[in-house]
């Protein structure tokens, strides 16, 4: 009886690799190409988690539902630069240098 389907058992593979494939070392243009790139970051975006309680969410929400903000992030951002705001020169500056400090930090992280 013949099969409705036709088994295809016999197809090979163009190219195949070797274990040697995989234990070559990265040749020295890649490496540059790769540093080259990495060096050029100045600056870094990811997404982290914020653990906050229900309350202060519901406000977020809030200000997202009344459109004071288009979202909960940017409520968020809205709050914290009315905030930023109401602190003296000193204030600001103290925690600009923070925050720089810690961007900073975070492209180190991206460059190892």
């Amino acid at each position: 009886m013949s099969s409705l389907v036709r088994s295809n058992r016999d197809i090979k593979p163009k190219n195949q690799a070797s274990i040697e494939d995989f234990n070559k070392k990265q040749s020295t243009k890649e490496k540059q190409d790769i540093n080259k790139n990495d060096k050029n970051v100045t600056s870094v975006t990811f997404n982290t988690n914020l653990k906050i309680n229900n309350h202060i969410r519901n406000k977020l929400q809030a200000m997202a539902l009344t459109g004071l903000a288009e979202n909960q992030k940017d409520a968020i951002e809205i709050a914290l630069a009315a905030y930023m705001e109401s602190l003296t020169k000193n204030e600001r500056e103290a925690v600009d240098l923070q925050a720089n400090t810690l961007e900073a930090r975070d492209v180190s992280k991206k460059n190892k």
